[in-house]
């Protein structure tokens, strides 16, 4: 081994290496997250849509995918789309400048409207579910009224809060119990619509509405008075 004219690596150089891979392993995901539709992985191209968890998808193969779950091969793997209320259409900001960024990353397509800072992976973005807007979290929490959307103005609460391709696993965890908070809100609401549908309009046998029935004639009433 000492013979052939080649150095065997320390310890510490291998530790560097391997910092330089995974930084440059975040940076391509980054990328990709920001850049492509996850389903797809085509160049996101509005009208964009953005689930529960913050991924973002073209809304053109949500449909598809919805259409024909083995459209994307993986698709199953990389979403929980059950429905088209399962994501939510963004409101995006797009990036006036098409220079690539001096790290060598290609221009972002959308930035922040506060900032305009570039959703790009370098700085995390958010959205809102009731809203839709997108912006930096930076800008969110520069301004002093966070009960209001910082570019409609919609109220909206803590918990529509969606940040955008977070890979913190606390947060994933906590978005991941807010979808099935809101699944639980839709199946309840759908539930109770239907007991009211069901129960609205009870027939007597002979086919007049219940309460109809239970209405007295006040026009029968005026002609035996008259008759009197």
């Amino acid at each position: 081994m000492g013979n052939d004219g080649g150095s065997i690596p320390r310890r510490n150089e291998m530790v560097r290496e391997k910092k330089r891979d995974e930084k440059a392993d975040r940076k391509n995901q980054a990328i990709a997250q920001n850049y492509f539709c996850a389903l797809s992985k085509l160049p996101l191209q509005e009208p964009v849509v953005g689930d529960e968890l913050g991924r973002l998808y073209n809304r053109q193969a949500v449909l598809e995918y919805l259409l024909d779950r083995t459209v994307y091969g993986d698709g199953h793997s990389i979403c929980d789309i059950q429905s088209l209320k399962d994501v939510k259409t963004l409101n995006l900001t797009p990036n006036p400048s098409k220079k690539p960024s001096s790290l060598g990353q290609p221009a972002a397509q959308f930035v922040c409207p506060i900032t305009m800072k570039e959703m790009n992976g370098n700085s995390g973005f958010e959205f809102i579910w009731s809203c839709g807007c997108a912006f930096s979290a930076q800008a969110r929490r520069e301004l002093p009224d966070s009960a209001t959307c910082i570019v409609c103005d919609q109220a909206f609460v803590d918990k529509d809060v969606v940040p955008i391709n977070s890979i913190d696993t606390e947060v994933l965890d906590l978005l991941r119990e807010r979808r099935l908070e809101r699944r639980r809100d839709r199946e309840e609401k759908r539930a109770k619509a239907k007991s009211k549908a069901r129960h609205g309009k009870r027939k007597n046998e002979d086919g007049t509405d219940e309460k109809r029935a239970d209405k007295p004639d006040l026009k029968s009433s005026k002609v035996q008075k008259t008759t009197a």
